[in-house]
């Protein structure tokens, strides 16, 4: 639910549900580095990137200095901000906000927190291309001409992640600022990580959330700050 339903339901200002919330987000937060790496020998990754919401403080130009051509279907990832995630097929997924989606920033997600043999999935995009050689294998489908399946080629496990995402902020939450948007990914990649497929229920969900607490705090003027907002 949102901040503003909280606020209502329990009584308390939209000021302490908004607070309470990111810091239910904050306790989230998943321990990468005993977890491992996704995927594995045998294992297919699949990574894509989206754009989602406008940045704080949109650019004129691009980063070669040529301006802006605003698309006609308003969409692109002109002055949005971005969002790269990887899911193992059948099992875990972890997203991240960055300031650009590049090939060096692409890169170093992919090589800290997927395992090198992995195969790895994605759509046609230049910025896998490299980084790719990397692993197992390195398999893309072409969307730009209708190609979403080519046997157990696709990305369609990744685009349905983004999907859930997107209908969630927009249905439930509506606004979201740049400062924040990390947290909400790591809400979802939490709930997506711990779903009825994967055999949790709701209060497996709550036992693991109240063992994740432990030695985490955010204090209220933490919440408004990101590196690059």
């Amino acid at each position: 639910m949102s901040a503003h339903q909280l606020h209502r339901t329990i009584g308390v200002t939209y000021k302490t549900a908004w607070f309470m919330f990111h810091r239910i987000r904050e306790a989230m937060k998943e321990d990468t580095s005993s977890s491992g790496p996704l995927g594995g020998e045998g294992k297919t990754v699949e990574a894509d990137e989206t754009y989602y919401g406008q940045v704080d403080n949109p650019r004129k130009t691009r980063t070669d200095g040529t301006p802006f051509k605003r698309s006609k279907r308003g969409r692109g990832p002109a002055n949005k901000r971005a969002v790269v995630s990887l899911v193992e097929r059948g099992g875990s997924v972890r997203s991240f906000h960055v300031k650009h989606a590049t090939k060096a920033s692409v890169r170093e997600i992919l090589v800290k927190n997927a395992s090198r043999k992995s195969k790895l999935y994605t759509d046609e995009s230049k910025l896998y291309t490299e980084t790719g050689k990397e692993f197992a294998k390195h398999r893309t489908v072409h969307h730009a001409s209708g190609e979403y399946v080519r046997g157990d080629v696709h990305s369609n496990t990744i685009e349905n992640y983004f999907s859930v995402f997107k209908r969630g902020m927009r249905g439930i939450y509506q606004h979201c600022g740049e400062a924040h948007l990390q947290r909400y990914l790591t809400e979802f990649d939490f709930r997506y990580n711990r779903r009825s497929k994967l055999g949790f229920t709701d209060d497996d969900r709550h036992n693991e959330l109240l063992k994740m607490i432990a030695g985490k705090r955010l204090t209220y003027r933490r919440p408004d700050q990101a590196s690059f907002a």
